[in-house]
């Protein structure tokens, strides 16, 4: 089973499935249970919601975060065993000024940040740049593929 995710949806599920998005500036943040096969991803836009109540659950890093990894567990996985792989970040449309951080590079120091309080480490990352990405996750065995600019790569755990 295949699955896509829009910008600010949040995704959990069991193998067998491969959930699949698109990102630029955006950071698809994908975790994966290495005992239970539960993967997860959120297609995170903005690095921070600053008192945005309406917004669905996956659009700012600073909450995206915390409901993927509530989602997992509620679903029977375990923070011990949560990986997590950080794809995007790109800088899309050039940078206006060269020594403010880009929404992408913000969006990518949140989300590590984050990844670092919960003590999940980030196995692989593919980040920054100035181009987007595809990205697909196997839920079956943890596999990220990563397409960029005709480049495919393929990281597994």
């Amino acid at each position: 089973m295949e699955t896509f995710l829009k910008m600010s949806e949040i995704r959990v599920a069991k193998a067998p499935c491969v959930i699949k998005t698109v990102v630029g500036s955006c950071i698809a943040l994908c975790i994966w249970d290495r005992e239970t096969r539960i993967g997860g991803m959120a297609h995170i836009m903005m690095p921070s919601n600053n008192g945005d109540t309406s917004a669905p659950k996956g659009k700012y890093a600073d909450l995206a975060v915390d409901a993927l990894i509530n989602e997992m567990q509620e679903k029977g996985a375990v923070l011990k065993d949560m990986i997590a792989t950080c794809i995007g970040g790109a800088t899309m449309f050039g940078k206006v000024n060269g020594l403010k951080p880009t929404i992408g590079e913000r969006n990518v120091e949140i989300v590590k940040s984050l990844l670092t309080d919960y003590t999940i480490p980030i196995m692989i990352e593919s980040v920054g740049g100035f181009a987007g990405r595809k990205v697909a996750l196997d839920c079956n065995n943890g596999a990220v593929t990563v397409t960029m600019l005709n480049k495919k790569f393929q990281y597994d755990w």
